[in-house]
């Protein structure tokens, strides 16, 4: 990947590059989605796909919720794969109700998207995509599975389950660039907190200095060149 722009990096700063690739082009289609009312609802690897001139895209919206219309909204049900959702489970409140009609739906899906944030359901996923990239003992189905047991059992504080997992991560690849990638991902798996914020959206992700161009060499980088060779 990336063909001779990666030549002169060690194994780290390589696939840090390939990780911050990937990710800014996941969030960036998660960005465009939820700009559009839709809610993916299961964000995972096993759901995107890499194109013939190397672009990431998110694939198989079986799951997802068009909060627009109320499409494939269902209170109190929730499609998903225990592995990547986060503790919510549900997109919207439990106690919200049953959709009304489209164009009463269509008028006031801003309220309640703009009052519930229903998009950070999709950013914990990616949070999780992102700590299974940049963290290989978390990418078999046992290591998340152990990882998902220790983060609830940190209540939902990726630092907290850092000072005490026993899992043994490596954190070389998150630690890099004093920290931005450790400061984001802790910034998207996490609980929602008042007023079901706690989270960071996507285009909220997309101005992290994680992804910022000019302070680093894998953002100069990133911004020219794509994941084809």
């Amino acid at each position: 990947m990336f063909g001779r722009v990666l030549q002169g990096l060690d194994s780290v700063e390589r696939n840090a590059l390939i990780i911050k690739q990937i990710m800014r082009q996941i969030i960036t289609s998660l960005r465009k989605i939820h700009d559009t009312g839709i809610v993916h609802r299961d964000v995972k690897p096993s759901n995107l796909v890499v194109t013939k001139k190397g672009q990431i895209k998110l694939i198989d919206f079986g799951a997802a919720t068009d909060l627009r219309i109320g499409k494939n909204y269902v209170p109190n049900r929730g499609l998903l794969d225990p592995d990547y959702c986060p503790p919510e489970l549900y997109v919207l409140p439990e106690e919200t109700p049953e959709p009304p009609p489209e164009p009463i739906a269509a008028i006031l899906s801003p309220i309640l998207w703009q009052l519930n944030s229903p998009d950070l359901f999709d950013m914990y996923s990616a949070g999780i995509v992102l700590l299974q990239m940049a963290i290989p003992t978390l990418r078999s189905t046992a290591g998340l599975k152990n990882f998902n047991s220790e983060i609830k059992s940190a209540r939902y504080d990726l630092k907290r389950w850092r000072e005490n997992t026993r899992l043994r991560p490596d954190f070389t690849i998150l630690d890099l660039d004093s920290g931005r990638g450790w400061d984001l991902v802790t910034k998207l798996i996490s609980e929602r907190g008042f007023l079901r914020r706690g989270r960071l959206s996507a285009a909220a992700a997309l101005r992290h200095p994680y992804f910022l161009l000019g302070g680093d060499q894998a953002a100069t980088v990133l911004s020219k060149f794509s994941l084809t060779k």
